[in-house]
């Protein structure tokens, strides 16, 4: 009768590890992330690069409303009809 001749790969496969396999940990133990050090500055370092805050609020200007009523958007569809 023959021999499997894959029988030789299953039992490599099946084996025991050898005797001088030491498992490791699967993943080493690291130390938490530490928080970023963000230093506390009271004023600005380059004040002549950094513009100064507005005092004006955008919600002080007058709305413009007349400018809904003189434009009329059309679509494709709206085009096409006004050219037959």
């Amino acid at each position: 009768m023959l021999e499997d001749p894959y029988a030789y790969v299953v039992a490599t496969f099946q084996a025991l590890p050898s005797p001088d396999y030491v498992p490791g940990p699967e993943e080493p133990e690291q130390a938490p992330p530490s928080p970023v050090y963000i230093p506390y500055v009271p004023e600005s370092v380059y004040p002549e690069y950094i513009p100064p805050e507005d005092d004006e609020d955008p919600a002080d200007y007058l709305a413009d409303h007349d400018d809904d009523d003189e434009e009329e958007e059309t679509s494709g569809d709206d085009a096409d009809e006004e050219d037959k």
